[in-house]
């Protein structure tokens, strides 16, 4: 007779250190900064266009860069994969909301800061240099405003809430990721309440139908109505990714003895969130579709291909990030928040010089280039001065490895 050896079971000890641990998903570096990338193509070349360089725009360097935005709803996606994990771990490893709080006000607020400063001074500066014809009239001048609403929306990141311009164009897209921020802290509470009388699984399930039930109400709402009400408008590409990271990642290792039943009700949670995200985008077109605005459609689109390319990638992320080809973006991934953050500081100083030496017309492009390098290397600059100083050990960790391993 031939005997069947068994896989032996893990130990308690096994599974309680292996409990709410997920393997680093290393693409998502990769598509950080390639989303940035796009982004800084797009404020490259958006101000030379409009309005007077529009007959360019059928090349397809200026074309793919009009797209530039999408980067943000790539951001968005990538942003609920990451803080739902965030979430999620502090739920399974009894970690407090606080901690939880503490650490998103600590990755988010001290580069911000310090971005604000330099934005502006670099206004001020522009504005007495413009003023003084030290230097060529800028495309959209940037000014600063005034008031106490203007300067605490600013401060804090509440531009939308007290209906005030942004001193920074990237600054709007900060804006939803706070909130969306709180909304999950608040599911992260709740969750915490019931994981303690019923334990980690329920929680888990608790916290996924929360996430669930707030996109689909929100999605309804935008579905029946079609109004770009802040912050809803957009919370459905940050809960795709954030069930997105629960469909992917909750299994049977990173939360031992989860039941077939519990991983069914999360595969079922994010189908219907991408079936709502399809309808929204097949029965409304919410939002300009001018240059560089790209529709609440295309938008949609964008973030369902981006999911299900995560989904497919997931298991060939190792291999894939061997590559010669892949390993300037995951660099480049690697200080994303601080090439997004600074990149309008900089930009507009290399567009005026380009202009006043002849890069203009059919030779705008090389200045294209100086900018994306100037930005670039800005970019990386602030994240080794700045930036780095408010990681914590668990994503200075993780970066050292992601290039260790690259």
């Amino acid at each position: 007779m031939a005997l069947r050896l068994n896989k032996k079971p893990r130990s308690d000890a096994t599974q309680q250190r292996d409990l709410g641990r997920v393997p680093p998903y290393k693409l998502l570096d990769v598509f950080r900064g390639l989303a940035a990338l796009w982004v800084v193509m797009d404020h490259s070349s958006d101000r030379w266009l409009s309005p007077d360089h529009l007959a360019y725009l059928h090349q397809p360097l200026y074309w793919i860069s009009s797209y530039g935005r999408l980067g943000v709803t790539i951001f968005f996606v990538i942003s609920g994969y990451c803080i739902t994990a965030a979430a999620w771990r502090s739920l399974v490893l009894n970690r407090s909301v606080a901690g939880y709080a503490k650490d998103r006000v600590r990755r988010i607020y001290p580069p911000y800061f310090a971005s604000l400063v330099l934005m502006v001074l670099s206004i001020q500066w522009l504005a007495v240099a413009s003023a003084h014809h030290w230097i060529p009239a800028i495309h959209h001048p940037l000014h600063l405003g005034t008031g106490v609403s203007y300067w605490m929306g600013n401060l804090f990141l509440l531009q939308s809430e007290f209906q005030v311009t942004s001193i920074n164009v990237v600054y709007w897209s900060l804006c939803y990721e706070i909130a969306f921020y709180a909304v999950i802290g608040v599911f992260l509470g709740v969750s915490k309440l019931i994981q303690r009388k019923h334990g980690p699984h329920v929680a888990t399930v608790a916290f996924v139908a929360l996430l669930t039930g707030c996109t689909v109400c929100t999605l309804a709402f935008e579905i029946r109505t079609g109004d770009p009400v802040f912050p809803i408008d957009l919370w459905h590409l940050f809960a795709l990714g954030g069930l997105l990271f629960c469909g992917i990642e909750i299994n049977g290792r990173s939360l031992p003895d989860l039941s077939s039943r519990t991983r069914a009700i999360i595969a079922s949670c994010l189908s219907i969130v991408a079936l709502l995200t399809g309808a929204l985008a097949a029965l409304r077109q919410i939002g300009d579709t001018g240059l560089g605005l790209p529709s609440t459609r295309v938008a949609c689109v964008t973030a369902l291909v981006f999911a299900a390319l995560l989904l497919v990638l997931r298991r060939y992320d190792d291999v894939l990030t061997r590559y010669g080809t892949v390993r300037p973006l995951l660099w480049l991934g690697s200080f994303s928040y601080s090439l997004y953050l600074v990149h309008p500081v900089v930009l507009p100083y290399f567009e005026v010089f380009g202009r006043h030496i002849g890069l203009n017309g059919d030779r705008y492009w090389i200045d294209y280039l100086i900018q994306l390098a100037a930005a670039v290397l800005s970019g990386r600059i602030f994240f080794l001065n700045v930036e780095r100083r408010f990681l914590s050990k668990r994503q200075t960790q993780r970066i050292v490895e992601e290039h260790l391993h690259a």
